[in-house]
C-alpha cells in the first residue's frame, strides 16, 4: 500500500526552516484604509518577495495586521519584512501616517512539524474569513487562499521589467527608476500573487486538494492550536464552536450534549469555552445551554464588550 503522506513528510524534513511571521493587530487605528492602499502594499510585498532569500508559502493582508508563512533562514525572513516595512514607511510618511508604521512589529513563530505547517497555512488563509463576515477565504484578493489547487487560476500579466517612467513610479509608489524582476507579473497595476508566492511548493505539503480544503474549513482543533501558539485567542464561528462543544462534552463529562450536564458542569464548560477558545458571551450561552443572564454574571466584563463573532 502506498503511504500518501510519506512524501510531504520527507520533503518537510529535507527543507530549510519555516516561520510564521505575524504582526499584532493595531486595535486603535487602521493601517490600510482603501483598495488603492491594499494594492500598493500588495505590490510592496511582491517587490520584496522577488528579492528575498526566503519563499512565501502563504500570506494575508488585513487592514491592521499581516500574516506570512515563510520558508528560509530566520534572518532572511526578517529582512524580507523589513524591506516591506521600509517601502511602507516611505509611502505613509508622505501621507502623514508614518507613526502607524513604526508601531508594526513582526513576531516570528518557528514551525517545527509538518502538522504545524499545514495548520498555520490554513490559519493564514482563514484569517480574512474569521475577521470579516463578507469574505470568502478562497476568493479574497489580498490573501493567497485562491492560489492553491485552482485549475482556473489566472497566472497572467505583463513582466514588471517592462514598466518604465510613470507606470514604474505608480507601481512602486516611489521614484525608483530601476527595472524590476521579469518574473514578477503585473495585471491592472497590481502584482499577480501567482508570480511571487510559491503556492506550488505549499501544495506539495498538502498532497491533494481534499486535504487542503479539510485543513482550512474542518480542522477546528488545528486552528485553536495555532492561535494559542501565536499568543492569540481563537476566532471560531458558532458551528465550529458547537462541534467543539460536543467533543468536550464527550471527553470531559461523558455526555453527548450540553443539555445533559448539571448546572455546575455547564459552568465548567462555559469557563473552558471562554478562557481557552475565546468564545463571546453569546456563543458561550448558545453552546453551553446556560441562560444568557448566568453567562453575563460569570463574565461581566465581556458582557459589556461588543464581539465580532
Amino acid at each position: 500500500m502506498v503511504d500518501y503522506y510519506s512524501r510531504p513528510e520527507a520533503l518537510f524534513m529535507q527543507a530549510q526552516s519555516f516561520f510564521h511571521l505575524h504582526t499584532t493587530p493595531i486595535e486603535d487605528d487602521i493601517v490600510i484604509r482603501s483598495e488603492k492602499e491594499y494594492s500598493l502594499v500588495n505590490n510592496m510585498i511582491a517587490i520584496a518577495a522577488v528579492k528575498a532569500g526566503c519563499k512565501i508559502l502563504a500570506y494575508a493582508i488585513m487592514s491592521n495586521h499581516f500574516h506570512f508563512i515563510l520558508e528560509g533562514l530566520r534572518e532572511d525572513c526578517l529582512a524580507f519584512f523589513e524591506d516591506i516595512k521600509t517601502q511602507m514607511m516611505h509611502y505613509f510618511v508622505r501621507h502623514g501616517r508614518g507613526m502607524v508604521i513604526k508601531r508594526i512589529q513582526p513576531g516570528m513563530t518557528p514551525i517545527q512539524t509538518l502538522k504545524q505547517l499545514l495548520n498555520e497555512i490554513a490559519y493564514v488563509i482563514r484569517n480574512p474569513f474569521v475577521v470579516r463576515e463578507d469574505v470568502n477565504p478562497l476568493a479574497y484578493r489580498w490573501c493567497s487562499g485562491f492560489l492553491y489547487f485552482n485549475p482556473l487560476l489566472d497566472k497572467g500579466g505583463i513582466p514588471a521589467s517592462r514598466l518604465k517612467g510613470r507606470a514604474l513610479r505608480e507601481f512602486t509608489c516611489s521614484r525608483i527608476l530601476t527595472g524590476l524582476d521579469s518574473k514578477l507579473l503585473i495585471k491592472d497595476g497590481v502584482a499577480n500573487p501567482a508570480s511571487f508566492v510559491d503556492y506550488e511548493r505549499a501544495m506539495v505539503f498538502f498532497d491533494c486538494a481534499r486535504k487542503f480544503i479539510m485543513q482550512v474549513f474542518k480542522n477546528v482543533e488545528g486552528q485553536v492550536e495555532t492561535a494559542i501558539r501565536l499568543g492569540e485567542l481563537p476566532l471560531l464561528n458558532d458551528e465550529e464552536l458547537l462541534s467543539l462543544t460536543f467533543k468536550l462534552c464527550r471527553s470531559l463529562f461523558r455526555t453527548q450534549t450540553p443539555k445533559e450536564l448539571s448546572l455546575e458542569n455547564k459552568k465548567q464548560l462555559a469557563l473552558k469555552l471562554k478562557n481557552e477558545y475565546g468564545a463571546s458571551n453569546g456563543q458561550v450561552a448558545r453552546c453551553s445551554n446556560l441562560a444568557p443572564a448566568i453567562v453575563n454574571e460569570m463574565f461581566p466584563l465581556a458582557a459589556k464588550t461588543k464581539y465580532i463573532h
